[in-house]
């Protein structure tokens, strides 16, 4: 009898300490890591908010400065998010991500590796 209590104390003992399914995180609270650059080209200064890891074509999100817990966000769900300095300037830092898209232009060489990893939608 002794060894059937020792048993089952055991048994016990590794249900209670063995992990959940429900500690796991769910697929849809995956959060990726993010980075933050910034670039100041022809007069266009603006920070830039992207999954570390860009796998696939991500959103091209351009949000105004002083938005940046949204582009932390929306960057943490994959999106790339450019952070402009001067709305008004807003057609000239899409030209230059639109150069980038066929890998040419100014920022070509800084942020080369994100040509065809965004996709900009046209208002």
């Amino acid at each position: 009898m002794a060894i059937v209590r020792v048993l089952v104390a055991v048994a016990c003992a590794m249900v209670l300490t063995a992990p959940a399914t429900a500690a796991t995180a769910r697929q849809d609270e995956y959060r990726p890591a993010t980075m933050t650059m910034r670039y100041d080209v022809e007069g266009l200064t603006a920070a830039v908010h992207a999954p570390r890891t860009l796998v696939g074509v991500r959103p091209l999100v351009f949000l105004p400065r002083g938005s940046e817990v949204h582009a932390l966000e929306f960057a943490s769900r994959g999106c790339v998010v450019v952070l402009v300095d001067d709305p008004f300037a807003l057609g000239g830092h899409r030209g230059l991500w639109r150069a980038l898209g066929t890998g040419t232009g100014p920022l070509a060489e800084r942020f080369g590796g994100f040509a065809g990893h965004f996709s900009a939608a046209e208002p």
